[in-house]
C-alpha cells in the first residue's frame, strides 16, 4: 500500500477516531517514508513534492519532526528537520522546515511557535505551513549562525 493510500486510511481512522489503530497506521506511514527517503539519499536525489507518494513522504516527516518537538525531543526534531531541508526540492517547504527549526533554537515550544510566527490560516500543497509572521525575520537574524553550523555538520 503507498504512503498516500495510508493517508486515505490515517484520515478515516481520525473522523472513527480509532486512536489505537490510528498510531499502526501512522507507524507504518513513517516507516514506508524512511524507506522512501533512504533510496533517495542512496541515490542522490531530493524529494518532488509535485510527486504525490513523495509530497506524502515529506508530510510525515513533518508531522513526525512536530511530535518529536512537542514532546520534547528537541534535538531528534531538529535533527529530522536539517535532514528534511537538505532533501525536499521545493524552496517553500524547505524554508518552512528551515524556519521551524529556527524555532527549536530560539527554544521555543510547538504551541508557542504556531501562535507567534505561523500563519496556519493557510496551507501549501494541502499540508505545509509555509506562511509566517514578519516577525520571524528576527529569529533568522539571530539564530542565522548557529543554524548555519549546526545544519553544515549534518550535510
Amino acid at each position: 500500500m503507498s504512503i498516500v493510500s495510508k493517508y486515505q486510511e490515517l484520515d478515516r481512522l481520525i473522523h472513527q477516531n480509532q486512536e489505537e489503530q490510528l498510531n499502526e497506521v501512522f507507524r507504518e506511514i513513517l516507516k514506508d517514508s524512511f524507506e522512501l527517503i533512504n533510496k533517495k539519499i542512496e541515490s542522490n536525489k531530493t524529494l518532488d513534492i509535485n510527486n504525490p507518494e513523495e509530497a506524502a513522504a515529506a508530510r510525515a516527516m513533518f508531522e513526525y519532526m512536530v511530535e518529536l518537538w512537542d514532546e520534547g525531543n528537541v534535538d531528534e526534531a531538529k535533527e529530522v528537520g536539517y535532514d528534511m531541508t537538505y532533501l525536499i526540492d521545493d524552496q517553500k517547504v524547505k524554508e518552512m522546515f528551515t524556519l521551524f527549526v529556527l524555532g527549536m533554537l530560539e527554544g521555543l515550544s510547538i504551541d508557542k511557535f504556531f501562535e507567534k510566527y505561523v500563519k496556519s490560516d493557510k496551507v501549501y500543497k494541502d499540508v505545509f505551513f509555509t506562511d509566517f509572521d514578519e516577525k520571524i525575520d528576527e529569529l533568522v537574524i539571530k539564530h542565522r549562525d548557529r543554524f548555519r553550523k549546526e545544519f553544515s555538520k549534518d550535510a
